[in-house]
């Protein structure tokens, strides 16, 4: 695990400005600097997509879930101190996913866990390594396999590289309880990738 290693190129970091919108709709009462505003679109777009697919957004959904972010930063960004931006936006992706993934789940189910590690566990794990699409498709069963709490606390600190007092202040919990789900979360991660390892050769011929 590490930070960016963790997890290979998302599909807005493959089409590169193709999720790029052409313009961020500008909210009727916005005071924010417009050239601050373009910078950060700019620079956190694909990073703020990226995040969202690791929270949860569901892959249609990420394009509108991005944007929501970036207009929310529009209304806001006047109040965000210099050098926060990120730690900003990260925070409002957290309930911009927590809120789509309400909705999704209200128009349907969600493959229980067991059922996704049956359907990573098709792909034999030696390709998945040499493929770098299959390895998103597992990391994303990975993270779909923990709660929300946890999810959390890991794509925050894992995968964007906060340090925990930072994640402790985004998630709102004290420095302990940002500790303690973080560990759960490896031994979580952990877990499911031994799993993932002992179901493959089953499931990919190698006996």
């Amino acid at each position: 695990m590490g930070s960016e290693n963790s997890y290979v190129a998302s599909p807005a970091d493959r089409a590169g400005s193709e999720h790029m919108p052409a313009k961020i709709p500008r909210p009727q009462h916005e005071a924010s600097d417009p050239g601050r505003l373009a910078a950060l679109l700019r620079v956190e777009f694909r990073n703020v997509w990226r995040a969202l697919r690791r929270f949860g957004v569901a892959e249609d959904a990420t394009d509108d879930a991005t944007q929501e972010v970036f207009i929310i930063l529009a209304r806001k960004l006047s109040e965000v101190a210099v050098g926060q931006e990120r730690q900003f936006l990260m925070g409002v992706a957290m309930r911009v996913a927590a809120n789509s993934r309400r909705n999704s789940a209200a128009r349907h189910e969600r493959p229980a866990g067991e059922a996704l590690l049956n359907a990573a566990s098709q792909v034999p794990l030696s390709d998945a390594l040499l493929d770098q699409k299959r390895m998103r498709e597992l990391m994303d069963v990975v993270l779909d396999s923990m709660s929300a709490d946890l999810r959390t606390a890991f794509v925050l600190f894992e995968l964007e590289g906060f340090t925990i007092h930072e994640v402790a202040r985004m998630i709102d919990v004290p420095t302990g309880t940002a500790a303690s789900r973080l560990r759960r979360a490896r031994e979580s991660f952990q877990s499911t990738v031994a799993r993932l390892k002992a179901m493959t050769p089953l499931r990919g011929g190698d006996r």
